[in-house]
């Protein structure tokens, strides 16, 4: 170390060449001296007045006291030296303005000599043991000459600490500039700020002339692109340099680009940076000084330079780990990562202006079982294509599941309903094979779900594909009140969880007639959940149920206080077959069959007196995991139901082979039966279908005598309808039971 400045080991591979012809001049050395002998100070001053060190000269800043010496070194930052006396306004000041500087302003650069005319107030060992100073003396032993040469020493070795510190805070913004561009993911933004800090590295020199260039394999110093620039006028991006720079720099950039390295010249720079690790772009910086630089800040530039090399390699890495982070390697469409990070970072701008739909291919798991894994593949690739062909160029298609995508676009550029219901209905080419597939959209106005995170946003259009899916719609938009829906349903649902540990719930009874003499010859239970006096309607928690997985729970509530009820009505001297109703998750659920078999043993009932209703759909849709386990509860005794027949799709040999006693007609044939040929001919065939494999039938819903006698004509002899009576508490039963009775004898 000498003359203030770095020394560096000599880097082969750089070529430098320094011209010192102008001379930067350099500020004085500051030194501010703290005592309350004004004589002293004085002194002090004479000395350090004619004192110069490597070329600059000494400025002297006083101070009488710690608070006055304190407030100076707010206002000048460079002060090197401090010569402070101990005691001041008080015996400790000047200790006290040591912590002050140190711990309160943060200096740890600046020289603090300890001068006492009293050396028994602080004893030399415990102050430097106890204190950040750096020497100490007796005023006593400090002339002139011995003045001087603790100055030299301390200006020499707070320079080289300033230097060391600059350079460190320097090295520090070109990582943090680094940082930054890894979280912008463009390499724009970061050669703004190597620009920048470029700029500070030529210090007093005044603000350089800097371009940078990129270059392709093929790309000459004339045709190379100007991706960013400083204090040149006249000069844009994407621009290429003027004939005046060309003949400047020419022979510089030839020798950066032949050798890979840095070229340095007088005044003139050459930065080379490669772009990525296989070499196939790089970069030039050019800049132009207002002066020569030396030597010093040539080997600070290019250490500053391997970082700024370290920052573009990272760019390649983090724009290739973006890749693999954010972009569907089977389809090379973006994916849900980069769907979430785009939502969370818009601005509110962005959301009035952009809608997404969110794309369901529909029965993907009947594709993924009917092709292999490539024709699957390509059936999707096929779907991803149609979405990216249909929707303006700006528009964004991303996949975010398996079998969805998501599409983000400009809200003038959205497709009409009638637009996407066509394109809901498509064939796609799989091999030699034309496909026809069905797709579900969910449309949803950004500016309407604002404050939601982008997780959040994606749930939402979950939420609605499964709404569209149960509503057997091809494409759904989102509106305020749905999510008013789904937070009611939420409500509910805690409710729902309270209510089952609670015993809320009863059952009603709904009586089953002969059509011919209006006697009751079976019953149906159904749930009913009263939540403090307000009657919550079955339409609206069933299907949460259902949806939450509870709906096992309240199956087997309404099964044991239907047991119950058989009881009450068996003691009474009714003894009539009751139906409950199941779902598939019920039958396929051991904990369920074993609790209905478990209370036909407990409760002594006969099985006989029991009947499962399952809907038709759910029977066929689930024919094989249900068949077993329906012969297995016939065998026990239990009769079966199917419920709601006619409205779903049936094969007959399915039907024929399920372990069935009864078939339902469903209600809303019964309710057109006078008026409406088609439901007179679905009668029809159910009875006609009933007598060909002896199944019993129960027409739904009869509320008339038209309906009554229509069903009698067409052989239908059981039913259940406000037309005979409707759901009722088991008290309520009773009575109606033993009134129908008697009416029924008269």
């Amino acid at each position: 170390m000498s003359d203030g400045r770095f020394v560096f080991a000599d880097d082969p591979s750089s070529s430098v060449s320094i011209n010192t012809l102008e001379c930067v001049t350099q500020p004085n050395w500051k030194v501010l001296t703290v005592d309350d002998d004004q004589g002293y100070q004085q002194s002090l001053i004479y000395s350090l007045n004619d004192l110069e060190v490597n070329g600059r000269s000494v400025e002297v800043l006083s101070a009488s006291s710690a608070t006055e010496a304190a407030y100076i070194l707010t206002q000048h930052q460079d002060i090197a030296l401090i010569l402070l006396d101990v005691v001041m306004e008080q015996d400790d000041a000047g200790l006290r303005l040591v912590e002050t500087i140190r711990n309160v302003q943060g200096n740890s650069l600046v020289r603090i000599i300890l001068l006492t005319g009293q050396p028994g107030f602080a004893p030399r060992k415990d102050v430097m043991l106890q204190y950040d100073i750096n020497e100490y003396w007796n005023k006593s032993e400090v002339d002139h000459e011995t003045l001087k040469s603790i100055a030299a020493a301390n200006f020499r070795s707070w320079q080289s600490m300033y230097e060391l510190d600059k350079a460190r805070m320097g090295l520090q913004l070109v990582v943090d500039a680094s940082r930054n561009i890894a979280s912008k993911y463009d390499t724009h933004t970061f050669i703004q700020v190597v620009i920048k800090e470029i700029v500070g590295l030529f210090g007093g020199f005044g603000e350089p002339i800097l371009c940078v260039l990129r270059f392709d394999k093929d790309t000459q110093l004339e045709t190379a692109p100007i991706i960013a620039s400083s204090g040149i006028s006249g000069v844009e991006q994407g621009t290429v340099l003027t004939d005046e720079l060309i003949l400047k720099f020419e022979e510089l950039c030839h020798q950066a680009i032949a050798h890979q390295n840095h070229k340095f010249k007088n005044n003139l720079s050459v930065l080379y940076f490669s772009g990525d690790n296989q070499g196939s772009y790089y970069y030039l910086v050019l800049a132009e000084s207002k002066q020569c630089l030396s030597e010093y800040h040539i080997r600070l530039l290019q250490v500053f330079s391997e970082n700024i090399s370290s920052g573009f390699m990272q760019i390649a890495l983090v724009n290739q780990l973006s890749k693999l982070a954010y972009q569907d390697t089977d389809l090379d469409v973006k994916n849900r990562n980069w769907l979430l990070r785009e939502l969370e970072m818009m601005n509110q701008e962005d959301i009035s202006q952009l809608e997404m739909l969110v794309v369901e291919l529909d029965e993907y798991d009947t594709h993924a079982i009917s092709f292999n894994q490539q024709s699957l593949m390509e059936l999707v690739g096929s779907v991803c294509q149609r979405l990216v062909d249909t929707f303006h160029p700006s528009s964004v298609v991303s996949r975010v599941g398996s079998d969805r995508f998501a599409i983000l676009y400009n809200k003038s550029y959205s497709l009409s309903d009638d637009e996407l219901i066509t394109l809901s209905s498509s064939s796609y080419t799989v091999g030699e094979f034309q496909v026809r597939c069905t797709l579900t959209f969910a449309r949803i106005e950004l500016s309407r779900l604002a404050t939601y995170p982008a997780q959040q946003i994606l749930h939402m259009a979950r939420s609605l594909l499964c709404f569209a899916r149960d509503k057997k719609l091809q494409l759904v938009t989102y509106e305020p009140s749905y999510r008013e829906s789904l937070m009611r349903d939420y409500q509910i649902l805690g409710d729902l969880k309270a209510a089952i540990d609670s015993d809320e719930f009863y059952v009603v009874l709904q009586p089953k007639c002969d059509l011919r003499t209006g006697l009751a010859v079976g019953l149906e239970a159904l749930l009913r959940w009263k939540k403090q006096e307000m009657m919550i309607p079955p339409s609206i928690f069933i299907p949460i149920a259902e949806r939450s997985g509870l709906v096992n729970k309240l199956d087997g509530i309404a099964a044991k206080l239907t047991f119950q009820a058989l009881h009450v009505l068996e003691d009474a001297g009714f003894s009539l077959p009751t139906s409950i109703n199941a779902t598939v998750k019920d039958l396929t659920d051991p904990d369920y069959i074993g609790l209905l078999l478990d209370l036909v043993r407990v409760e002594g009932l006969s099985p006989d007196l029991i009947e499962v209703e399952i809907t038709e759909s759910q029977a066929m849709e689930s024919y094989v995991e249900i068949k077993p386990i329906l012969d297995h509860l016939h065998n026990a005794g239990i009769k079966i139901s199917i419920d709601d027949f006619g409205t779903g799709y049936s094969s007959l040999s399915h039907i024929s082979q399920l372990a069935v006693d009864t078939i339902k007609i469903d209600i809303s044939f019964i309710r057109r039966l006078h008026e409406d040929m088609a439901s007179q001919q679905v009668v029809e065939l159910v009875m006609s279908l009933a007598h060909l494999f002896e199944f019993s039938v129960v027409a739904e819903g009869v509320e008339t005598d038209v309906q009554r006698n229509a069903l009698l004509e067409r052989g239908c002899t059981v039913a259940q309808g406000y037309l005979y009576a409707k759901p009722m508490v088991l008290d309520d039963l009773l009575g109606w039971l033993k009134q129908n009775k008697s009416d029924c004898n008269e």
